[in-house]
């Protein structure tokens, strides 16, 4: 996701933050049939003072399927929202996501999580989210034994100007 941004490529909100995903029953070794729910909480967004509307966001979503710690199938099933505030918390609109699909990459032996949804409802309609999660805490002796419930770790939430174009921009996961 590095690369040379174009104006009409540059994220009509672009937010910092944090995220955690619950994992039921949790990946082992091998891919198995798994629940995930997904929370994030960012901001203060970078659009904020044109867009004090949508200075913070709260982002939830579910999906199931095949997740291993050594392997992820594509997950395409992933719906969801995200609430947005303005800079004082008070809720001013909701975006509703649909036709997610969530993959995982390990660019360096850590583990990245990456959404695009597309927003089909509510605030940015008719737009691509993404949203892009290090997951910091995976435990791999869980993976030989109980399975990981848990994850966390810094993230990024990214909604895109026009649907069907490939953001350009920078993503940078930091620890806050």
């Amino acid at each position: 996701m590095i690369g040379t941004a174009r104006a009409d490529d540059t994220p009509l909100v672009a937010c910092p933050g944090d995220v955690e995903q619950s994992i039921d029953p949790g990946p082992t070794l091998l891919p198995t049939l798994n629940e995930v729910t997904v929370q994030g909480r960012f901001g203060p967004c970078a659009n904020q003072v044109v867009d004090p509307d949508h200075a913070f966001a709260d982002h939830t979503a579910t999906a199931s399927g095949l997740i291993g710690c050594s392997v992820n199938a594509p997950i395409t099933n992933a719906a969801g929202t995200v609430r947005w505030e303005d800079e004082q918390g008070r809720h001013t609109g909701t975006s509703q996501l649909t036709s997610g699909i969530t993959v995982s990459q390990r660019p360096l032996g850590e583990n990245v999580g990456i959404v695009v949804a597309t927003v089909t409802a509510g605030d940015f309609a008719g737009r691509r989210l993404v949203l892009v999660s290090a997951r910091l805490t995976v435990d791999p002796v869980r993976c030989l034994t109980s399975g990981v419930q848990r994850v966390a770790g810094p993230g990024a939430l990214e909604v895109l100007p026009v649907q069907g174009r490939e953001s350009t921009s920078r993503v940078h996961l930091s620890p806050s």
